[in-house]
């Protein structure tokens, strides 16, 4: 039959996540990459039917992605991914158990994000006539700084920033509606310097938009921007400001949690500006507070081991 096939089961999921619980396209292109790959590997074993998997395929698979030179970190993701497809199958009671649970994934080291120091910042959002060789046409600089002066005022994801209208923005009170994961909003504010960069922008923007086009951010065809042509027009700004580092998205997103949480200590803020549903991930960047605390006492306090000179 047909509902037994795994490609059959697949779809079904992938409809499920993308149409019912409204996940973001990135995300479920991860999922079905991920379960793509899975399903792959059982059809080589001559496994075609859920019926036909059990814990031991689970096993099997996870030590097939690690032979292949396959990331623990990816490793981790595909388990989980696995995991949500048969919880899916077993609410649906077409399995009777997950298979996947109690299969353990290789350990992943736990590397701290990235962040951007404030005298970065600075360079990123100063006027700086070197620019002028990067931005021949003026109208990129200034969308460009609005679009930094906006991910680091309110901290979103590149899609979440990607999708903004300016139906979405109240210039008034200065806020943000936002849809996140899973479909999910929340408010946020816009900074005052972020707002300013907006209104010049929006100014701008005329000259290119087309006709009943809301999104806030175009390119000079008056199309939306795409979230990879974000990523790279940032870069682009990163080098025409002097930052020796690239820059993408996600470091500016990690640097505003982690600066606000340097000046309140409040990670409960934190966790509400950010959208994470769990505070689990939010606590990476008290760990991130403590490693610059420890830096700094390294370097300065008389008493650290590193500033103590062997005899």
């Amino acid at each position: 039959m047909n509902e037994n096939r795994l490609t059959f089961l697949l779809d079904d999921y992938i409809f499920h996540i993308e149409k019912v619980i409204n996940y973001s396209s990135n995300t479920v292109s991860s999922y079905s990459r991920d379960l793509k790959s899975f399903i792959t590997f059982c059809e080589k074993t001559k496994i075609n039917k859920i019926s036909s998997v059990d814990n031991k395929v689970v096993r099997d698979f996870i030590s097939y992605l690690y032979r292949n030179g396959i990331g623990a970190k990816s490793i981790k993701r595909s388990l989980s991914s696995l995991r949500g497809f048969l919880n899916f199958l077993l609410k649906k009671k077409i399995i009777k158990k997950n298979f996947a649970d109690g299969v353990r994934s290789p350990k992943v080291d736990k590397n701290l994000p990235e962040v951007l120091q404030h005298s970065d910042i600075s360079l990123l959002a100063d006027s700086n006539p070197s620019k002028d060789d990067y931005y021949k046409n003026k109208d990129l600089l200034f969308r460009d700084t609005a679009v930094f002066e906006l991910f680091y005022s309110s901290g979103l994801r590149l899609s979440e920033l990607s999708g903004i209208k300016f139906s979405n923005i109240n210039f008034n009170e200065a806020i943000l509606r936002i849809t996140g994961k899973g479909g999910k909003t929340r408010i946020v504010p816009i900074g005052a310097k972020a707002i300013k960069s907006i209104k010049i922008w929006r100014d701008i923007r005329n000259k290119y938009v087309k006709v009943d086009e809301d999104f806030l951010f175009i390119g000079l065809n008056g199309n939306k921007m795409s979230p990879r042509n974000i990523q790279l027009r940032m870069n682009i700004l990163a080098k025409a400001s002097g930052l020796e580092q690239k820059l993408y998205p996600h470091k500016l997103r990690h640097t505003v949690a982690t600066h606000l949480l340097e000046s309140s200590g409040n990670i409960r803020a934190v966790q509400e500006f950010l959208g994470h549903a769990n505070i689990s991930t939010t606590q990476i960047y008290t760990h991130l507070d403590n490693q610059y605390l420890m830096n700094v006492y390294d370097k300065v306090h008389p008493r650290s081991k590193k500033t103590i000179k062997e005899d």
